[in-house]
C-alpha cells in the first residue's frame, strides 16, 4: 500500500509542457485530503520552501519549491489551527498557529527546522486571537501580529523574536485599540527589520486608518500610533520596501453614495508622513483587495469591480518609481466568475497571478504570468462538478509554487504544483 501511494505520488510530478516565459510545471500533486482548514506557503530565494497547513485540527508540513526533488514527507507539525508562516530570502523563517484549550486560546511558535521541539507559547487568553500574521527579516528576526478580542475591548497585540539569541523579546505589547473585532490590523515589514502595522479605528474623535512603526535601532514600537487617512476605510492592505518606504490601500465607500472608491497612499520614509491618497479605481462595488511589494519600491494592486447587474472582474495596476500606472488591466475578462485569486511579485519585477473560477462543469484554477506584459492564462487544476478554493501563490528567483484546495468536508484535497 505504501509503494503504491508513493508511485501514485512520483506519477503526479511528471513534468508538464513548458510555459513560454521558459517555466516547466510539475502536474498537480494531492498533499493531504480530510476536512483541511488553513493552508500556507513560502519561498527562499535559492527555491526551497515549505507549506504548512491544518487538517482536523492537526498541523502537517511539507518541503517544497522548484529547487526541491518532488518526495512523499509530509511531516507531522502538532496541534492547531490558522496556520502562518515567514521565511526570509536566506530560508530562516517561523511558523505561528492558535491552539484551543477549551476555555482558553494559546498563540504558539517555532523556528522551523526544529524538528520535535514544541511550539513556544506567546500568549494566552480566554478571549479570542484572529488575524494571526507573522514576518522575518534578513537575519531571521521576526514580529508576530493579532487581535485579541475580550469582553468589552479589542487590542492590536505584537510580539517580536530575535534570532541571534533564539528568544522571543519580554511580553507582547499593545499597539493600538481598533473600533471592532473586524477592523484587523494588517502587517508589513523589509529584510532590513523594519515594520508598521495599520488598523481601521473610529471613535469620537478620529475616524480612518491609523499605522504604528517598529524601529529596529531600539527594537521598539512608537509610542503614539499616526494617522494614515482621516476618512472611513476598509479592507486595507499595507506593504513595504526595502528602504522604509510603504503603500497601502483600502476601500472607501463615501457615505451617500453609491459608488465605492479604491484609495492608496504612500508613505515617504524621508519625509515620515503619509501622502494624499490616490484614486485607483471607482464602481458600483468594489472588492477583495490585494497589495504586494518587492524590496526596490516595485508593487502591484488587484481587486475585484462591478457595476450594475454585471459580473465582477478583476484589475490591476503597477506602481513604480513612487507612481501608479494610468491605466489597469483587466485580468479576467474572459474567464468566468471568480471565487477567490492570489498575487505575487517577485524581486525582478515578475509578477504572478492565480484565479479560482467558477464554470457550469467545476471550478478551475488559471495563472497568469507578467514578464512585460501579462501572460494568457492557463489552466493549472480543474475540479469537474466540485469547487476549489484558497488560492496561494509565492516566487521567489527559481520559478513558483502554486497551492489550492479542491472538494470540500471530509473529501477536501491539498493540491501543490511547483515549477521545475
Amino acid at each position: 500500500m505504501v509503494m503504491n501511494l508513493f508511485a501514485r505520488f512520483t506519477r503526479a510530478f511528471r513534468p508538464a509542457p513548458a510555459e513560454p516565459g521558459g517555466l516547466q510545471w510539475r502536474s498537480p500533486a494531492h498533499l493531504d485530503r480530510g476536512r483541511l482548514g488553513e493552508a500556507r506557503m513560502a519561498l527562499d530565494d535559492r527555491g526551497r520552501g515549505v507549506a504548512l497547513w491544518e487538517n482536523d485540527g492537526s498541523l502537517w508540513t511539507m518541503s517544497t519549491g522548484p529547487a526541491v526533488s518532488p518526495a512523499l514527507a509530509r511531516v507531522p507539525f502538532g496541534e492547531g489551527v490558522n496556520p502562518r508562516l515567514a521565511l526570509n530570502p536566506k530560508g530562516r523563517g517561523l511558523a505561528v498557529w492558535v491552539a484551543d484549550l477549551g476555555e482558553e486560546r494559546q498563540v504558539l511558535g517555532k523556528i522551523l527546522g526544529t524538528g520535535e521541539a514544541p511550539g513556544h507559547v506567546l500568549f494566552q487568553t480566554p478571549g479570542l486571537v484572529r488575524q494571526l500574521q507573522v514576518v522575518a527579516d534578513r537575519r531571521g528576526d521576526a514580529l508576530v501580529v493579532w487581535l485579541h478580542q475580550k469582553v468589552g475591548r479589542v487590542e492590536a497585540m505584537a510580539y517580536a523574536f530575535d534570532a541571534r539569541g533564539e528568544n522571543w523579546e519580554g511580553q507582547p505589547i499593545v499597539l493600538g485599540l481598533p473600533s471592532d473585532p473586524g477592523a484587523a490590523p494588517r502587517l508589513a515589514s523589509n529584510s532590513r527589520e523594519h515594520a508598521m502595522v495599520i488598523w481601521e479605528a473610529r471613535d469620537s474623535l478620529f475616524e480612518g486608518l491609523m499605522a504604528s512603526h517598529y524601529w529596529p535601532s531600539d527594537r521598539i514600537w512608537s509610542d503614539h500610533p499616526v494617522p494614515v487617512v482621516a476618512h472611513e476605510a476598509h479592507h486595507h492592505q499595507v506593504a513595504m520596501d526595502d528602504h522604509g518606504n510603504a503603500l497601502a490601500l483600502w476601500i472607501h465607500a463615501p457615505s451617500g453614495q453609491q459608488r465605492g472608491v479604491l484609495e492608496a497612499s504612500f508613505y515617504d520614509v524621508q519625509a515620515g508622513e503619509w501622502r494624499e491618497p490616490d484614486i485607483l479605481a471607482t464602481a458600483h462595488e468594489i472588492s477583495t483587495p490585494r497589495l504586494i511589494m518587492n524590496g526596490d519600491g516595485e508593487a502591484l494592486a488587484a481587486w475585484g469591480q462591478r457595476e450594475g447587474g454585471d459580473v465582477s472582474r478583476l484589475f490591476s495596476k503597477a506602481f513604480r518609481e513612487r507612481a501608479w500606472e494610468a491605466e489597469a488591466v483587466c485580468l479576467d475578462h474572459e474567464q468566468g466568475r471568480f471565487r477567490d485569486y492570489a498575487i505575487d511579485l517577485g524581486p525582478d519585477g515578475r509578477a504572478g497571478f492565480l484565479v479560482v473560477q467558477r464554470g457550469a462543469a467545476g471550478d478551475q484554477v488559471a495563472l497568469r504570468v507578467r514578464q512585460g506584459d501579462w501572460s494568457a492564462p492557463r489552466v493549472m487544476g480543474a475540479a469537474p462538478g466540485a469547487t476549489c478554493g484558497s488560492p496561494r501563490i509565492a516566487m521567489c528567483p527559481r520559478g513558483m509554487s502554486l497551492l489550492w484546495t479542491q472538494g470540500v468536508g471530509a473529501d477536501k484535497t491539498l493540491v501543490l504544483v511547483d515549477s521545475h
